[in-house]
């Protein structure tokens, strides 16, 4: 990063509620793939505090970075944390740092690779790990309005623990559980852009365990709309949910996210 990339930024989230994303993040495929640098920065960063019984602390930090190549390449690095913090306890500590590597909007079929690892301390994931491929489709790509889609596989290797369960009492709240094992990753993607000001974009996940389980789908859906406040900053609304009924400990089959907050780029 060079000097005149250095900004100072203060954030304000004016909603936030815990994200309790459980399947591969991807990057936000918005205003950022119509650019023609060779790199691309995006920062999202909130904090609040409350004094109850004890100093309630929240904080979100999420950034990327997209690097372009010659031939119409990009790698896209995504880095995500939210800790909530009540007093000296942590009530929740998650995030993901993902890498890909795929074609820069510009063939009908292209290979993405990717690789991340994923954590959350209040469902009691230790980690997650990724590493797969997609085939990537380019369905429709207009000035305004695009939609792909995607297929592959992927391995998983995860690690829980009971934190996120309701057996407080369980003696064997310590013991660790840990799966190792090949899903089918499809996936869903469009954005449309209403004006200079407003764009929507959202993708769909389902992924299949590539065992004798098959049938129990992991549904991801996330939602965002980004609106231009100014020239490098934007107020973001975001949804996300999960569903997911093959999981390794007995936790909800369904979490959401909903935020709104501001973004700024450099």
């Amino acid at each position: 990063m060079d000097k005149k990339s250095i900004i100072l930024y203060i954030l304000i989230t004016l909603c936030n509620t815990n994200i309790f994303g459980q399947v591969l993040n991807i990057d936000r495929e918005n205003e950022i793939d119509s650019l023609h640098k060779k790199r691309e920065t995006y920062i999202n960063l909130s904090f609040n505090t409350d004094k109850l019984k004890k100093e309630l602390i929240d904080l979100s930090v999420k950034a990327e970075s997209d690097f372009f190549f010659k031939k119409n390449y990009v790698l896209i690095a995504l880095y995500s944390n939210d800790i909530t913090l009540n007093g000296s306890d942590f009530i929740q500590n998650q995030g993901y740092f993902h890498l890909r590597y795929r074609d820069h909007e510009k063939r009908k079929y292209s290979s993405e690779s990717f690789i991340q690892y994923q954590w959350n301390g209040a469902l009691g994931m230790k980690y997650r790990q990724l590493i797969g491929n997609n085939l990537r489709c380019k369905i429709l790509e207009k000035t305004n309005f695009d939609f792909y889609s995607g297929i592959g596989l992927f391995y998983e290797n995860e690690q829980w623990n009971l934190n996120g369960t309701n057996n407080s009492t369980d003696p064997n709240k310590t013991e660790l559980f840990e799966r190792e094992i090949f899903r089918i990753n499809t996936y869903f993607k469009t954005a449309y852009k209403i004006n200079d000001n407003l764009d929507i974009s959202a993708i769909t996940y389902f992924q299949l365990p590539f065992n004798s389980s098959v049938l129990n789908v992991r549904w991801f859906f996330d939602l965002n709309t980004t609106l231009k406040i100014g020239k490098n900053s934007n107020c973001i609304i975001h949804w996300d949910n999960t569903y997911d009924n093959y999981r390794l400990v007995p936790i909800s089959n369904f979490y959401y996210s909903l935020s709104i907050g501001l973004q700024f780029k450099f």
